[in-house]
């Protein structure tokens, strides 16, 4: 992990607000996998992940992340930020518009969406 990676994690009711700071990287991911995972994740609640503050992504953060995040918890996974797209495993939503601004759960596949990853 790079020496600029800091996570900020604060619990709203059942839902968890997660700020990440720096350089994304492998890590970083195992990192974010540990917060996620480490009893946070109860299937009840959500969970808002905020990028705008990664300067950098590595493929290599993306690919652990990917690989280790679990597949149940995905659908309450949030991402938002400028890195969002970037970072976000397939299954998670990617907000475009902040953590708080509408419900829309993207796959990045949707019709005539702002969010469209294929475009």
């Amino acid at each position: 992990m790079e020496n600029n990676f800091t996570m900020d994690t604060q619990r709203q009711d059942k839902n968890i607000h997660i700020d990440m700071k720096g350089t994304f990287d492998g890590a970083s991911a195992f990192a974010l996998i540990h917060e996620i995972g480490d009893g946070i994740y109860d299937a009840t609640n959500n969970i808002y992940v905020e990028t705008k503050e990664i300067s950098k992504v590595y493929p290599f953060g993306k690919a652990i992340l990917d690989s280790n995040l679990p597949k149940k918890c995905r659908k309450c996974v949030h991402f938002s930020g400028a890195m969002a797209d970037r970072i976000a495993p397939e299954g998670c939503a990617v907000e475009n518009e902040g953590v708080h601004q509408g419900c829309h759960k993207c796959t990045g596949n949707c019709e005539n969406c702002p969010c469209n990853r294929s475009g």
